[in-house]
């Protein structure tokens, strides 16, 4: 069961346009058949009923010669009215029937003018099994230099009329069957139906999803922090209501950005002008302790107010994006460190080419390898390509963190170096900064503690 439900997720089609067209193609192969079906139904039950008016209206006519010729003449007359779907003859006794048909019996009465002492027993239009096997019976009957099976026709009309002279007109009627349930033409038809109604409906379905295609499109981009321009509303209802919910979500982020990053330099630029005057005053302070307290604590608001407003700009930061060469990246990065004698080790190597933005990973990068080596001494850097997304893993040996707190170093302003066993005098934006630009790419900044020990900083970026 497991192995037939993975071969049908396998088949069954990713996209949209895929899975309505099988849809409708299932369907129409079904409509397909059960209209072949029908139309057999129908035509065997008009050809039975017309085979059954021909055989009556010879029957007739047989019984009229039979009134008005010699008895000397019956054999000739009946062999000569016999055929291949009609079998004649003359007996002492009537057949019958089952299932007897009053409209072929009040037809016969009518044109031969019997009256009601002469009977005329008819069985049409079988429909059971067993008055299918009886009526083969009579036919084998009249059929007595016949071996074998019955040939593949289907018995639609048997019977018996009662002759003014005496004696007893018996007589059967056939309707041939078809050959086959299939033809060649039959599959050719289908298929001809078949690739007309999938290629209309391959060209209505792309052009109907070709604007849904680009709103996913723009919203990957917009999600990786790039300027797009807003989307032209085309396409079915449903669809332009859509884009049109997107341009006024992507108005209103862009608009709550700027002025979120205005709001903030303006009151940057406003707590600067009291820290400087306070800053001045502590100058005619006489030289002591609590000076110099003074000035620590001036200095560190300072530093929070500068890194706030840097964490503010770098969310609303619109470089460009172009293709880059991620391992290169990595060397050159890995290579700056070693030349000033850092222990910063490359492990990516071949190409691996990705649209990003590069100033802004490079700042990634230089703030995750600047942790490793200033909380455990070195770092590895590596690159691992899979399936749906690229790893960027920057690794150390260090201390690592409790794993209850891995996610509170991405707050702002929140600092573990507890953990770190050292001393760092940031003020805790590093890490936000950091994972609000890798989610500009789309993607994911992850810490986690390696089993061997240290601690592995690990990006993921979308393919």
């Amino acid at each position: 069961m497991n192995a037939l439900k993975r071969l049908w997720a396998r088949m069954w089609p990713k996209g949209l346009t895929g899975q309505i067209i099988l849809v409708a193609l299932a369907g129409l192969i079904l409509i397909q058949l059960l209209s072949i079906q029908i139309y057999r139904t129908d035509r065997e039950e008009a050809l039975g009923f017309v085979n059954s008016r021909n055989a009556m209206q010879r029957i007739i006519s047989v019984v009229r010669l039979l009134s008005l010729s010699p008895p000397s003449l019956y054999d000739e007359i009946l062999k000569a009215s016999r055929s291949e779907t009609l079998l004649l003859r003359l007996s002492d006794e009537p057949l019958q029937p089952d299932n007897r048909s009053p409209r072929f019996e009040q037809l016969v009465r009518s044109r031969l003018n019997y009256p009601p002492g002469l009977t005329v027993e008819i069985s049409a239009e079988l429909k059971e099994d067993t008055q299918r096997s009886k009526a083969w019976e009579h036919h084998a009957r009249m059929m007595r230099d016949r071996k074998g099976p019955p040939p593949p026709r289907d018995m639609r009309l048997y019977g018996s009329i009662e002759l003014p002279q005496g004696g007893w007109l018996q007589f059967s009627s056939l309707v041939d069957k078809e050959a086959g349930s299939w033809s060649w033409q039959t599959t050719l038809n289908l298929m001809l139906v078949a690739s007309l109604v999938i290629g209309l409906m391959v060209l209505l379905f792309r052009r109907a999803t070709r604007p849904l295609k680009q709103l996913a499109g723009n919203a990957e981009r917009l999600g990786r922090g790039e300027d797009i321009e807003p989307l032209k509303e085309e396409g079915p209802t449903e669809i332009r209501e859509s884009i049109q919910a997107f341009n006024r979500m992507h108005t209103r982020l862009d608009r709550f950005v700027q002025d979120r990053t205005r709001m903030l330099a303006a009151i940057s630029h406003d707590l600067r002008t009291p820290i400087t005057s306070l800053r001045l005053r502590t100058e005619f302070l006489a030289d002591g302790e609590d000076k110099e307290r003074i000035q620590q604590t001036l200095q560190q608001m300072e530093q929070m107010l500068a890194a706030t407003l840097s964490f503010a700009r770098e969310e609303g930061q619109q470089e460009a994006t172009r293709e880059l060469d991620l391992v290169s990246l990595l060397v050159s990065l890995c290579d700056d460190y070693a030349d000033t004698g850092q222990p910063v080790t490359c492990l990516a190597e071949g190409k691996e080419v990705y649209a990003c933005r590069a100033n802004t990973l490079r700042r990634v990068l230089q703030n995750l390898i600047g942790n490793a080596i200033k909380y455990a001494g070195s770092a590895e850097v590596s690159l691992e390509r899979r399936k749906e997304e690229l790893l960027i893993r920057v690794c150390d040996n260090g201390p690592g963190i409790d794993p209850a707190r891995l996610e509170d170093v991405f707050k702002p302003f929140v600092r573990l170096d507890e953990a770190r066993n050292t001393e760092s005098g940031s003020v805790g934006l590093g890490l936000s900064i950091a994972r609000t630009l890798v989610h500009q790419h789309g993607g994911e900044l992850t810490l986690l503690n390696r089993p061997q020990g240290g601690l592995e900083a690990r990006i993921s970026l979308p393919l």
